[in-house]
This record gives C-alpha cells, sequence and structure tokens, in this order.
C-alpha cells in the first residue's frame, strides 16, 4: 500500500495521468519537470514499454516517477518499502525491476541537476535503485548477465534486437522478480514476448532459451552461496 507525507505535496497524479488517482507528485516546478525528464528518458530507454502498453502506458510511467520523486523527503527504509512495494507491483505486470531501477538511477540524476542542493535527498533514490541491482546479482551475477546477452545476440536478427533492445535483461530480472516475491513475473512478459502473431519463431526460440538459462544461472548460483 502507497503511504504518503501529505505535508509536502498538494499536488496529485491526476493533473498528469487522470487515470493515476490522487497520489501526490512535486509541488516543486523543479522536482516536477524533472520527474517528466526523467520518465522520458527511461521509456526511451525501453522500447518494449511502448510496443507493449502504448500512449496509456507512457501516462502511467509519467505519473509513477513524479510520484516516486516525493519519496525524496521520507525515511530511507520507508523509500525501500514503497520501492517494493511497486516492484512487485509492476512485475507481475510485465515491467521488470530493471526498468524500475533504471527509473530510479535517472530520476535521481535529473533531479540533481534540477535541484542541486538536495542531493542528499536524491540519493535515497540511487540506494534504492542500488538495491534493485544487488538483489538482482544476488541470482545471476553480471558475468552469467554478460554471457546471457552474447547468448541472445548471437541467436536472434539485428533488426529485432534494433526494435526491442535490451530484451535479454528484461528476462533476467523477471526470472529474478519472480524467484524474489513477483508470481507469475516470467509468465507475464514472457507470454507477451512468444506470441507468434507478434514474433517469428527464431526470436521465440531465444526467448524460451534465455528464460531457460536464467532460471539455471540463478539457480546454479543460490546453489553455490549455499555451500
Amino acid at each position: 500500500m502507497v503511504q504518503v507525507a501529505t505535508e509536502f505535496w498538494v499536488f496529485s497524479a491526476a493533473m498528469i495521468n487522470a487515470e493515476a488517482g490522487l497520489h501526490p507528485v512535486p509541488a516543486d516546478p523543479r522536482e516536477l519537470d524533472a520527474s517528466l525528464r526523467a520518465a522520458d528518458l527511461c521509456w526511451r530507454r525501453f522500447p518494449y514499454l511502448a510496443e507493449r502498453y502504448g500512449e496509456r502506458g507512457e501516462r502511467f510511467t509519467r505519473s509513477d516517477t513524479a510520484w516516486l520523486a516525493t519519496l525524496i523527503r521520507l525515511d530511507p527504509p520507508v523509500v525501500t518499502g514503497q520501492v517494493c512495494w511497486l516492484r512487485v507491483f509492476l512485475a507481475t505486470r510485465g515491467i521488470p525491476s530493471i526498468i524500475l531501477q533504471t527509473q530510479l538511477d535517472i530520476l535521481s540524476d535529473e533531479l540533481d541537476a534540477a535541484v542541486p542542493t538536495d542531493h542528499a535527498l536524491h540519493g535515497k533514490l540511487r540506494q534504492a535503485a542500488d538495491e534493485l541491482r544487488d538483489a538482482r546479482q544476488v541470482h545471476i551475477p553480471q558475468p552469467q548477465v554478460a554471457a546471457l546477452s552474447d547468448a541472445f545476440d548471437a541467436a536472434t536478427e539485428a533488426s529485432w534486437r534494433a526494435r526491442l533492445p535490451h530484451t535479454e535483461l528484461l528476462l533476467a530480472s523477471a526470472v529474478v522478480d519472480e524467484i524474489d516475491g513477483s508470481p507469475g513475473a516470467v509468465a507475464t512478459l514472457g507470454g507477451w514476448l512468444t506470441n507468434r502473431q507478434r514474433f517469428q519463431a527464431g526470436w521465440i526460440a531465444a526467448v524460451d532459451a534465455t528464460l531457460s538459462q536464467a532460471r539455471a544461472e540463478a539457480g546454479a548460483h543460490t546453489q553455490r552461496v549455499q555451500t
């Protein structure tokens, strides 16, 4: 459940996205503009979002990012709790946590540029992004992610990789999200990416292989850590 410190904000997300409800967004125009810039940058970083969710998804990306900016004035444990809640909410709907991590990284940078005197506050968002990154690497360390990327690149056509860049990272993230408590994260993402009416056989085979390898890597790494 979203918790907010309402004394800091008087503007609601409905100003940005009529469907987003009344959760707060920054009243400071510098913070709000930085939030919208960050949302647009994250949206462009992952074309998958536009392909799957269209204009409605873009509106929610903007309102969600603006809400994330309001977390800077909450205590770090509360920030962590709110981000974890959003991680599960999004991952079960086909948006792996690597997108949320990227969103937080970009947002903290944009807020720093807009309001440099509040760098320490923005650091709470960086910390939350780092926690998401660390949680993923507990299960699939970076060398294994790089190997997944190499294998995916070798198995897919350049035109499809250009259309949907970072697909293998999304798949690995979904595997970890499901392990960490987001039920259906893999099926929700993988089902869309293997739709035979949308994708050709070679792409679908590469997606399935990447998911299998990500699961194997996560299981093997967990076993190594436990022993």
